[in-house]
């Protein structure tokens, strides 16, 4: 029997129920909700404001009032909410010939691409933070990767902006080369980098590096260097003192190939979990939704509109550091 008009709203329950299951998987495979700030937003224009340095902390002499901490506005920075979308048409013939299982198919496919754009798009702020102050996102427009301070996401030269310190997130290995390969070394290194980082009173806040973030590519390299009981590559008996210090590894896939078709297989990252969102941010004004049919007349498919409001762009960068492997 055909879908008629009459069975629209069954057919769009339907479809509601196989979005709904779908965007479940989707989101338990979206790597960049786990290292990106993904909340909800109402601001169309969002404003991003990072406090730090506003401490004080003083010998107090007899009888006198305690210090008054400083009310130090730290680097702030503003991003446009965009709108991106797709629509899932269900043909004449889909209906005529009660093709749900052709129907069920191309709605979850849409889901599955949706969240994967998304992904991507989060995965290559990453990829393209090494250069320049902006790149060409994989919707065709400019994104910027910068982090506050006006320097690209990953560099030896972030700085605060009450004093002269300097801080990096760019990793190096222990003879001072950038952008190592993934190896002990460098993890170590980087590990000491963040640990010394000062914030606009000079004060030591170190960011403890806890997790590891590698393409599918590195996967096995990474688990044999950080979760192995003894030194990988290493024919001695010494301990691995990074298994339990570095006590995750996220394989995220998007990193082995940008969104332009780039090979990134050998770029790796590492951040600290708990305060990596302040440093990547993704607000969303909607997230992926499914919206009721509208028929176009000329063909008679009834076509559902897939749509969502997000923007992204690079905070604080102390919790996240970066190599491209290259060296």
């Amino acid at each position: 029997m055909a879908i008629t008009t009459s069975d629209y709203a069954t057919l769009t329950q339907k479809l509601n129920e196989w979005y709904n299951e779908a965007a479940v998987d989707a989101v338990e495979e979206w790597v960049g909700k786990d290292l990106f700030d993904v909340g909800e937003t109402d601001w169309q224009i969002y404003n991003y404001l990072i406090l730090y340095g506003a401490a004080k902390f003083d010998r107090v002499a007899e009888g006198a009032q305690l210090p008054v901490a400083t009310s130090v506005e730290g680097d702030s920075a503003t991003a446009t909410q965009k709108r991106y979308g797709g629509r899932v048409s269900i043909t004449k013939d889909m209906r005529l010939f009660d093709r749900y299982d052709q129907i069920k198919e191309i709605v979850q496919d849409n889901v599955n691409f949706a969240f994967d754009r998304i992904d991507q798009s989060q995965a290559d702020l990453l990829l393209n933070g090494f250069s320049g102050t902006s790149y060409t996102d994989l919707y065709g427009y400019s994104q910027a990767n910068t982090s506050p301070d006006a320097v690209v996401l990953f560099s030896a030269s972030h700085t605060n902006n009450l004093n002269s310190d300097t801080f990096r997130n760019l990793i190096r290995n222990s003879a001072g080369t950038a952008n190592p390969g993934l190896g002990r070394d460098a993890i170590v290194t980087a590990r000491k980098d963040a640990r010394i980082y000062l914030d606009p009173n000079s004060a030591n806040r170190p960011t403890i590096l806890d997790t590891l973030i590698v393409s599918a590519t590195n996967e096995d390299l990474a688990e044999r260097t950080v979760m192995s009981p003894g030194v990988q590559g290493t024919a001695n008996v010494d301990i691995n003192p990074l298994k339990g210090k570095v006590t995750k590894i996220m394989v995220w896939s998007r990193l082995d190939t940008r969104g332009d078709g780039t090979d990134t297989s050998k770029y790796w990252f590492m951040a600290n979990l708990k305060n990596v969102k302040k440093s990547l941010k993704s607000p969303f004004a909607q997230k992926p939704v499914m919206w009721p049919a509208t028929q176009v007349h000329d063909s008679l498919n009834w076509e559902y509109p897939i749509d969502s409001y997000y923007t992204m762009f690079a905070g604080h960068p102390k919790n996240i550091f970066g190599s491209t492997g290259v060296n």
